[in-house]
């Protein structure tokens, strides 16, 4: 029998927060969870809920994801893994932990020597919690929720792909949202189902369909890009759905175009694009300019970026395995309401992008 869970694969712009914070106001009568690992889009859920309902309901609870294996995961039933004293606090790591310690040294393998524990390995320890417990991690979840959200799912890894399976064959009803084209960040660095992570995270979820521990969906409408936009950011990704644009308002300045060096200080004052960079380290000659990463979740009317040398050399021959580091990419290019520019002197092979001249 299908569980009542869902996997929801939702392309750039088409709503997925809205979805989520909809989805949760139309159950009043549960108790409803709601995760998500950035604080940006921590910040945006509630930001949501206040927007169409004035606040959050007193029966939705929303957590960062390593507050929620911290508090009710890990705590609850630590003494089964770890009974000395009471963990205390995560301690953030952004490669891998304890390399050459012991599983079976529990101290050195999951805590720092102040006794906080690794976030690469927090997951996995919260799964042992569950197994020595005989499951009761879990069904402290179930006896709390009756529905269970997590947005940006492409952000998990390792060991959260466990837990998220015995939370799937739990009897909460799970709903995970997310896009496999925006996989810029990650929990944790672990090796543990590391095929998996990131853009490959659409296969674990067909897996997972195939023994009917879900069913997936996608969303594909986009409401914030223009059609021209869409198209050109699902080349990136052949193997998905193609996007459908819901922006249908016009401009006199809408699409793709090629913008000269010398004709930058020109176009900037006449269009007043938001300026994209990959990373800090880009030289973006002195201007204001948000790094691909960071701008993931916003929206502007309309962007120039600067572009790598990858990204160039992708605009110059259209090869997908040029461009490097596709989801930042694509959560570029698919910030833009309007109009997207690149700063590129040289000739395309996309004829879809147009070169931007000065008025006269």
């Amino acid at each position: 029998m299908l569980l009542n869970n869902t996997v929801v694969i939702s392309a750039a712009g088409s709503r997925k927060t809205t979805y989520i914070v909809e989805q949760s106001l139309g159950n009043p009568t549960e108790e409803i969870l709601i995760l998500t690992y950035t604080i940006e889009n921590l910040n945006q859920i509630k930001d949501y809920f206040i927007e169409l309902n004035g606040i959050v309901p007193k029966n939705v609870k929303i957590q960062g994801w390593y507050t929620f294996l911290l508090q009710d995961c890990v705590r609850p039933y630590q003494s089964f893994v770890y009974p000395n004293q009471r963990i205390e606090n995560i301690f953030l790591i952004s490669g891998k932990s304890a390399l050459f310690a012991n599983k079976n040294d529990v101290k050195k393998y999951f805590l720092t020597k102040s006794e906080t524990i690794y976030t690469d390995k927090i997951s996995e320890f919260a799964c042992r919690c569950n197994e020595l417990s005989d499951g009761l991690v879990v069904g402290r979840l179930e006896g709390i929720y009756h529905r269970i959200y997590i947005d940006e799912v492409q952000d998990l890894a390792g060991y959260d792909f466990e837990l998220l399976e015995l939370l799937f064959k739990s009897q909460i009803s799970i709903t995970v949202v997310g896009d496999n084209r925006q996989a810029t960040y990650a929990t944790n660095y672990s090796p543990r189902y590391a095929t998996f992570k990131g853009q490959n995270i659409i296969k674990l979820f067909k897996e997972w369909e195939q023994k009917r521990l879900c069913s997936i969906q996608e969303r594909n409408e986009c409401y914030r890009c223009n059609q021209s936009i869409c198209d050109f950011a699902d080349l990136l990704y052949p193997e998905m759905a193609k996007s459908v644009s819901k922006q249908i308002r016009k401009t006199d300045h809408d699409g793709l175009f090629l913008v000269s060096r010398k004709d930058l200080d020109s176009y900037l004052q006449e269009h007043r694009p938001v300026i994209l960079r990959y990373k800090i380290s880009k030289e973006t000659e002195c201007l204001e300019a948000i790094n691909f990463g960071l701008s993931k979740g916003q929206t502007f009317d309309r962007i120039l970026i600067f572009p790598t040398g990858p990204i160039r050399n992708y605009l110059k021959t259209g090869k997908l395995e040029a461009i490097g580091d596709k989801p930042k990419f694509y959560v570029a290019i698919t910030r833009a309401k309007f109009s997207v520019a690149f700063l590129y002197d040289s000739t395309s092979c996309f004829p879809q992008i147009m070169r931007y001249t000065q008025k006269n």
